[in-house]
């Protein structure tokens, strides 16, 4: 098991499960990606209820009492980043929507 295929197939499984449940949203959590020939694989920005900045601070504070750390934008893609490099387990996104589901 392994191989550019597997790691492709991870990539690929992990980013439509993060990509569909921001579609699901009905537009709170929203990227400013919206061609899907450039939605990331591996790094998925977005913003909470239009870029709401305190909603977005405290999501990022329960975030890291759950354990979520590290989702700070930057300073040209402001709001949530989500990294999804070949250490992350699809668990781990599956994790990461039952925690905003719940916020």
């Amino acid at each position: 098991m392994g191989g550019l295929e597997h790691y492709t197939r991870l990539a690929t499984e992990r980013a439509d499960l993060l990509w569909g449940a921001l579609r699901a949203s009905n537009g709170f959590y929203k990227s400013k990606i919206t061609d899907d020939a450039y939605k990331s694989r591996v790094n998925v920005i977005f913003r909470i209820a239009g870029g709401n900045t305190k909603l977005e601070e405290k999501f990022m504070e329960e975030a890291k009492k759950a354990g979520i750390v590290q989702i700070r934008g930057h300073y040209f893609n402001p709001g949530i980043r989500i990294s999804m490099y070949n250490a992350m387990p699809v668990a781990g996104v599956h994790y990461l929507l039952s925690f905003m589901n719940y916020f």
